[in-house]
């Protein structure tokens, strides 16, 4: 059956998480995108992620850097606890969700 959603590209997650915030943001886009229909523009999906993103920790992404979200304290206790990675999201989490929509907008 064809995936019919954008949430289909969260799934499976990353085997490897930045920080321990990582997996909450994941998973609030993932929500997110539960009724967005596919086909879906790269382009479009890229810019909101960044969005998103930056309404968390109030700035884009960035190598080198790591941002707290609030938010993301509440379910987990630790010292990365509520920390996002501004590597993970730039080298990884992003070009791998694109790839996967790509493949998703194929299918």
């Amino acid at each position: 059956m064809k995936a019919k959603f954008v949430a289909c590209i969260f799934d499976p997650e990353p085997t490897q998480w930045g920080l321990r915030g990582d997996p909450f943001l994941w998973r609030l886009l993932k929500e997110r995108y539960q009724t967005m229909e596919l086909s879906y523009s790269p382009r479009v999906l890229r810019e909101e992620i960044l969005r998103i993103f930056a309404d968390l920790p109030g700035e884009l992404p960035a190598p080198g850097k790591q941002y707290y979200v609030k938010q993301f304290t509440k379910t987990h206790v630790g010292m990365s606890t509520g920390w996002v990675s501004g590597d993970f999201w730039q080298a990884t989490a992003i070009p791998l969700l694109m790839e996967r929509l790509e493949q998703a907008n194929r299918s």
